[in-house]
């Protein structure tokens, strides 16, 4: 089936997502237009409509279409570890200093935000990797892992923290031991590392502010990619005002902060994208 848009299709495509933002809040105006197109047509061929008027009829009709289409526009990529350098660097150049950090304040809460957390292999990567670098120290800290994204999240799939056994298989034996326990066909995370992570619904692109005031660091990776730079340089203010000081954001490899936000950060590895806020 081919697609069918009038010459106007940037203004019906405007109309289209302010409507999805008016009906669902889901807000997709800021998002880069090539993404949009080709995953919105996908959609439509699914639904069997031909153009964007079309669609917006069967929207209309079908209000569970709101979160279909959320899901596919922002499609959910993660695995454990995903990008192991970057956990290392963490581990060497992020967790000491603020594990001193905190033991000179006396201030035994840690707080670690996975925004963009997919299917939830990011967030229990966190929580195990500092699990694993605090080892016997870990019963001293109230630590919690809170775990976003946009689109409908199967909250109690994502809490059993249940994986395919292709999913744990290529981890280390080291962390597939000490973490996963076998569960039928599958691999479950140990029940200790599951309560560190709370699981939510959340846009970053539609608040105000972010709910997550004083983070001791927060992962954001490859979900700028989705945005135009001016919703880029909004939601990165955000994050920025999310953190406490000192406090650390990561973001993907191939994103980078605005040149605003640059100066008042401190990068301390290029190549991972892990930079330092060091003061307010």
């Amino acid at each position: 089936m081919r697609i069918n848009v009038n010459e106007h299709q940037e203004v019906v495509l405007d109309i289209l997502l302010e409507k999805v933002y008016r009906d669902s809040g889901y807000d997709f105006r800021d998002y880069r237009r090539g993404t949009v197109t080709r995953r919105l047509e996908r959609r439509m061929l699914a639904t069997g409509v031909n153009t964007y008027i079309d669609y917006m009829r069967f929207l209309d009709l079908h209000s569970d279409e709101y979160d279909r289409f959320a899901d596919y526009l922002t499609i959910k990529v993660s695995s454990f570890f995903r990008s192991p350098h970057t956990y290392r660097q963490m581990a060497a150049l992020v967790l000491p200093e603020i594990i001193q950090c905190k033991k000179r304040r006396k201030d035994y809460c840690l707080r670690f935000w996975s925004a963009g957390c997919a299917h939830g292999e990011e967030a229990y990567s966190m929580a195990i990797m500092l699990a694993d670098f605090l080892g016997d120290d870990r019963t001293h800290y109230d630590i919690t892992v809170y775990a976003s994204d946009i689109g409908y999240l199967d909250l109690n799939k994502l809490r059993s923290g249940i994986y395919p056994a292709s999913d744990v298989e290529s981890l280390p034996r080291s962390i597939q031991d000490r973490y996963f326990l076998p569960e039928g066909d599958d691999y479950k995370i140990r029940a200790d590392i599951r309560q560190m992570v709370k699981f939510f619904h959340f846009d970053l692109t539609s608040a105000d502010e972010l709910p997550l005031p004083g983070m001791d660091c927060i992962f954001c990776c490859n979900v700028l990619i989705y945005f135009q730079r001016q919703l880029q340089e909004r939601v990165l203010d955000q994050l920025y005002n999310s953190l406490a000081v000192p406090g650390y954001l990561v973001l993907g490899e191939v994103e980078t902060p605005t040149a605003a936000l640059l100066e008042k950060l401190e990068c301390l590895d290029s190549k991972t994208k892990i930079y330092k806020k060091v003061r307010t």
